[in-house]
Formats: structure tokens, C-alpha cells, sequence
């Protein structure tokens, strides 16, 4: 039994836990528009593609299947995500087979699949192009089709039976690249007709992507690579905002030592020393795009470490690299990913 308290001015009050049913609530009406709304109650890396897909067809065979949410995670993973109105012990097993079936799509499929839905949702037609754009502009990295290969899993429900939790726990250690994460969500009632939610990750209980070496093959372990190197980026900066450890308007360098080989650096040097402009570059209030560069057309327009990098190698003609991006930007002599982790 979970616990809420609200805090008045005379005191704090113990709210009623109640459930979906008994507060008369819906799974779909009414969670999943919640995780619609704010998908950051989850993870504040996600941006809601779609929901209730169920466009999937083959030569021979279609189906209708329908994942409550799809998701796609800052860091250029598709997110399968499962709810759950009570408990449901087959939970897992219905989200593995709609990751299976997620796990053949590409970019511009999955931008077709979002710019329907926002067509559906805002009344106004979206095309896939801008769909595709806005997609791209959440990734922070490259994104290539390769990353949709290895979908994560997130099953969000009330409560969860034990042979849930044992089937995920096996799973994460006979399929570690199959990322599966248990999320409980409990319902209050302060008995005045106001009603409260709360969402805990269950399982795994702390992210160790970064700090676990774990077998794999090859191909899967490649993919599990990119998108750790665009959650560590992605991870600093979030620290770095939330606790305010970069003064605004603070200037922030690119460091290529030992990221790259001296020629490439040099290539990239150069063209940057051709205009003072193009090593302006400084810190602002932004949890993903904090990075302000006085070489744009447009100051204020917000970049993400890794987008700024990708597109000072793209201006000067470097090619691409897929070193930590968080690694390369400097604060006075000192990394993104130091200054974060010596906080953390």
C-alpha cells in the first residue's frame, strides 16, 4: 500500500489510495491520455509517436494488434509501451509480441505512423516530411534505422504479479539487450472529489546501462552502444540544468583531444578559427538543448551537445564521428559528463 500526503498550511493530510476501478477510471480514456499529455511521468526523455497502432501488414498476412503508446526515446530508441487498468499477468508477454512486430520499422514508417496520429489528434493534416523532422530533432545523436532494431519495453500497471517480475528479471539476464522496465502507478482520493496519480519505475530499480558489461552479439551490441553514448550526453545535461551547475551565458568549448585523430581535428580547427563566431558558443536554461551558437542564422535557436558537434563537422567538412559528445564540450577545462558525475 502506497502513501500520499498533501501539505496544507495547518498540516499534511493522508490521502485515500483508491484504484482505476473504483474511482471509475479508464485505461485508455484516461491513463493512457495522461502518458500522452505528460510522458516525462516515465521517463523525460520520451516523445509519444502514436497510439493504439495497428497498421501492420506483410505479403501474405496482417494483423491487428494495437500497443497502447509508442514512444520514441531521446536517444533514438523505439519505446514499446504496455497499460495495464489493475494487474494482468500476461502483461509481458502481450509487450514482447508488439516489440517483435515494432522491431521492423524505419524511420520514415514510424514518421508516417506520428504524422497520422497528429493528423488525427489536431484535426489538421501533418506530412510525413515535418513528422520526420520533428521526430529527428527529439533524437540527440545520429539516428539510423539500425536504432529502432532493438526496441525497449515499458509495462505500466497498478500492480504486478510475481511471475511478471521473475519472467523480467530472467529475461534481463538471458536477453540483456532487450531493455524491459516495470512501472507501478498508484491512484489517491483526498475525499473531496480531486483525485491524484503517482508513477514509480519498479524494476530495474536504477539505470546501470553505463556501469554493467554484459555478453551480446554483435549486431545488437553495436546498437546498445549508440544509444548509450546519446543517453550519456543526454544524462549530463539533464544534471548539469537540473542543478544549475553551468552559470547562464557561461562559454562553453569544444575539446577534440583525444576524440578524433589529428587530422580530422585539425580539419575542424581550422574552420573554426576562420571566424570568432564559430567558437561562441554558450550555456543556457534548457534541460536537452542548452547550447546557444552565434555562428546560426538564428542565436536563439537551442542545441543539444551532439546536434551542435554534428553540425560543426557537417559545416566543416569532417566526417562524422560517434565519439561521446558529453565527453567533448568544456565548462572551464572541464567535460559536461565530468562536471555532471562529480555531482552525481
Amino acid at each position: 500500500m502506497s502513501s500520499l500526503l498533501r501539505i496544507t498550511e495547518s498540516g499534511a493530510v493522508k490521502l485515500h489510495q483508491t484504484s482505476m476501478s473504483e474511482a471509475r477510471l479508464r485505461e485508455v480514456g484516461d491513463l493512457e491520455q495522461w502518458l500522452i499529455e505528460s510522458p516525462e511521468m516515465i521517463d523525460p526523455g520520451l516523445k509519444i509517436v502514436a497510439s493504439q497502432f495497428s497498421r501492420w501488414q506483410s505479403e501474405s498476412a496482417s494483423a491487428s494488434e494495437r500497443p497502447d503508446l509508442l514512444a520514441l526515446s531521446d536517444s533514438g530508441e523505439l519505446v514499446v509501451i504496455e497499460l495495464k487498468r489493475g494487474s494482468d499477468r500476461l502483461i509481458h508477454l502481450q509487450a514482447l509480441t508488439y516489440a517483435a512486430m515494432s522491431s521492423s520499422f524505419t524511420r520514415v514508417d514510424l514518421a508516417r505512423a506520428h504524422a497520422k496520429w497528429l493528423s488525427n489528434s489536431c484535426g489538421e493534416p501533418v506530412s510525413i516530411e515535418d513528422s520526420l523532422s520533428q521526430l529527428s530533432a527529439h533524437v540527440d545523436g545520429e539516428w539510423t534505422d539500425e536504432l529502432l532494431t532493438v526496441p525497449r519495453i515499458i509495462l505500466v500497471a497498478e500492480d504486478f504479479p510475481g511471475q511478471v517480475i521473475t519472467t523480467v528479471q530472467w529475461m534481463a539476464t538471458v536477453a540483456p539487450n532487450v531493455g524491459i522496465e516495470c512501472h507501478e502507478y498508484h491512484v489517491f482520493d483526498d475525499g473531496e472529489g480531486d483525485k491524484y496519480v503517482s508513477f514509480q519505475r519498479l524494476y530495474p530499480v536504477d539505470d546501470l546501462s553505463d556501469r554493467t558489461l554484459k555478453p551480446s552479439i554483435a549486431a545488437a551490441e553495436s546498437v546498445s552502444h549508440a544509444i548509450s553514448e546519446n543517453k550519456r550526453g543526454a544524462k549530463s545535461v539533464s544534471i548539469i540544468h537540473d542543478e544549475g551547475l553551468i552559470p547562464v551565458d557561461s562559454r562553453i568549448d569544444l575539446s577534440l583531444e583525444s576524440m578524433v585523430s589529428p587530422e580530422i581535428a585539425k580539419v575542424v580547427e581550422n574552420w573554426l578559427d576562420e571566424d570568432s563566431s564559430r567558437r561562441d558558443v554558450r550555456w543556457r536554461t534548457h534541460r536537452s538543448r542548452p547550447l546557444v551558437w552565434a555562428e546560426h542564422d538564428d542565436p536563439n535557436l537551442g542545441w543539444s551537445p551532439t546536434k551542435l558537434r554534428d553540425e560543426i563537422f557537417r559545416r566543416a567538412g569532417a566526417p562524422q564521428r560517434g565519439f561521446s559528445a558529453g565527453d567533448s564540450w568544456k565548462f572551464e577545462g572541464k567535460s559536461l559528463y565530468e562536471i555532471a558525475n562529480s555531482y552525481r
